[in-house]
């Protein structure tokens, strides 16, 4: 869809800083998420130390995308060592917005990075969850394997209640990463189902324990990931 035409069906809004809408604000910080993230490893700049200039230009490549070098802020470089790099950024996105009629709230339809094409909400939260769920299910395996571990050495599973507890069992004898909680921020849920057998539960995107977007990983129930 062209500019004009998005104009003509719907309102579109260059937004740098978003304060009054909690949705708007919501849906930017998982945008943004993903800009930083693609950014936390920049191999190709090798100078000792980054510079605001080089993390913009690796910002404004992201997707191909020719962004405005004054729509991307520096704000702060937060870790930076020389193999890797942490760095706050704003960047202006744009977000179309659409309503069924004159009397209907507004929703967010699309949001787009300079000059790429529009990008469904529906699919940057897809995409976000997505590697959210990968997230977890590698810190689950992680655990899998110190729980595994500790079971191969004192003959049954941790009797842990909860994931802290866990983790305290087997960081750092029996694992080299402490892994606590999910892709959403969330405490992994620690269920022993017998001697020798575990349970690893995510409540998922929602937050919610029981729901169809649960991570699962059950290690006696085959199909488990």
């Amino acid at each position: 869809m062209s500019l004009s035409d998005a104009k003509n069906r719907s309102r579109t809004c260059i937004l740098l800083d978003v304060n009054t809408d909690a949705t708007l604000a919501f849906l930017m910080k998982r945008a943004l998420y993903l800009l930083l993230i693609a950014c936390v490893a920049l191999p190709a700049c090798t100078s000792a130390r980054l510079s605001h200039d080089d993390i913009r230009q690796k910002i404004a490549a992201i997707g191909q995308s020719s962004l405005i070098p004054d729509a991307i802020e520096i704000r702060r470089i937060v870790s930076d060592s020389e193999t890797s790099a942490v760095a706050e950024a704003t960047v202006t996105l744009a977000f179309q917005l659409k309503r069924d009629n004159p009397n209907a709230e507004w929703r967010i339809e699309a949001v787009r990075l300079g000059d790429r094409d529009w990008l469904s909400m529906d699919e940057l939260l897809t995409a976000i969850n997505e590697g959210r769920r990968g997230q977890t299910l590698q810190g689950m395996q992680q655990l899998q394997d110190g729980i595994e571990k500790y079971r191969a050495t004192n003959g049954s599973v941790p009797a842990a209640k909860n994931i802290v507890t866990l983790t305290d069992t087997l960081y750092p004898a029996y694992m080299k990463v402490l892994v606590r909680e999910d892709g959403w921020g969330n405490e992994i849920i620690y269920e022993p189902t017998g001697n020798a057998t575990f349970r690893l539960r995510s409540r998922g995107a929602d937050g919610q324990l029981g729901t169809p977007d649960d991570v699962v990983l059950d290690p006696s129930r085959p199909g488990s990931p």
